[in-house]
């Protein structure tokens, strides 16, 4: 494949990408900060150990600020902000997705539109 041929090609993804994005921004009025966390909250939450069901792990602002390389208090003011829009919870462990649906619909929607692969 020559080089403009692959420039071409994940510029088509990216494009995509911020398609996907920006449904979910636009669907709960979330800034492009906040859409990725969500995002990456559940990426965090949703875990499977090899020849175990799958668990949910709450995610806290240290794992969230290391994954994603976010300051810890634009972290935290950023969760409380999904969690006012019911999208996110807080447990005693950390954060979890709640609007299971929503992350769940985003996510399907990066593997059909193949934006991550």
């Amino acid at each position: 494949m020559s080089e403009k041929n692959e420039l071409a090609g994940l510029a088509r993804y990216t494009a995509k990408m911020f398609k996907l994005l920006g449904t979910l921004r636009s669907q709960h009025d979330l800034d492009f900060d906040e859409v990725l966390i969500f995002f990456a909250l559940g990426r965090l939450n949703f875990d499977q150990a090899p020849g175990q069901l799958m668990f949910i792990k709450p995610a806290n602002i240290v794992s969230l600020s290391d994954f994603l390389d976010i300051p810890r208090e634009t972290l935290r003011r950023k969760l409380l902000r999904l969690e006012e829009k019911e999208l996110v919870q807080r447990t005693s462990y950390g954060f979890v997705v709640k609007d299971l649906e929503s992350w769940k619909r985003i996510s399907e929607m990066a593997v059909e539109a193949e934006v991550f692969a």
